[in-house]
């Protein structure tokens, strides 16, 4: 799904469309900051710790075609990952309201 789109899918189910667009963009970049970091947890959680340690080499390195290739090799199930995180934070922040 392209990143406009579920941009303005957190902005409505936040009720947040009156706020200025600095600060739709910051919550939006928090909501996504979040979804990043359970991706990475559910990431090193499915590493074995030399798998691990390569990982952390290619962060280390910040190149993003070895990221890539890495997540692809080691966690094919990676783009279904993010829809399921994606919808859990929504689902989470839909019944804080």
């Amino acid at each position: 799904m392209d990143q406009n789109l579920q941009s303005e899918n957190i902005i409505k189910l936040l009720k947040i469309e009156s706020l200025s667009d600095e600060r739709k963009v910051q919550i939006v970049n928090q909501v996504s900051d979040l979804v990043l970091k359970r991706l990475m947890l559910r990431l090193l959680e499915s590493l074995d710790e030399e798998k691990k340690k390569q990982f952390s080499e290619c962060l280390e390195k910040g190149d993003q075609g070895a990221i890539s290739q890495f997540v692809d090799q080691n966690a094919p199930e990676f783009s279904n990952w993010i829809n399921e995180e994606l919808n859990k934070v929504k689902n989470e922040l839909g019944e804080v309201k």
